[in-house]
């Protein structure tokens, strides 16, 4: 395991070799931003950022009812009758359209 004064150099070092200013900077906001206490919690992402509720959970993941226009739903029903009937192609014989389309 490497020492606190080995991990300083070889950040130092990576820090003055790289030419990528938002790496940098954000690497410094990060930095300002450290708590002293590194066993506390995370802080939030954003200021505004707070835990939601039990109710605000359950609304942002409620699901939403999709209604599909009937032109849709009988495509769908084509190609489950198409399944249930076996008018269906393997892999190989896609493949072996495919080769014959690119001729």
């Amino acid at each position: 395991m490497e020492n606190i004064n080995d991990i300083k150099i070889k950040l130092i070092q990576k820090v003055c070799e790289s030419e990528n200013y938002y790496l940098l900077s954000s690497f410094l906001k990060n930095l300002e931003n450290q708590s002293k206490d590194i066993v506390s919690e995370q802080d939030l992402l954003y200021k505004s950022e707070k835990p939601l509720t039990d109710e605000e959970v359950e609304e942002y993941f409620k699901e939403d009812e999709i209604v599909l226009p009937d032109y849709v739903m009988k495509m769908i029903e084509r190609g489950m009758d198409d399944i249930k009937n076996g008018r269906v192609y393997t892999e190989e014989e896609m493949d072996k359209m495919d080769e014959e389309w690119l001729k």
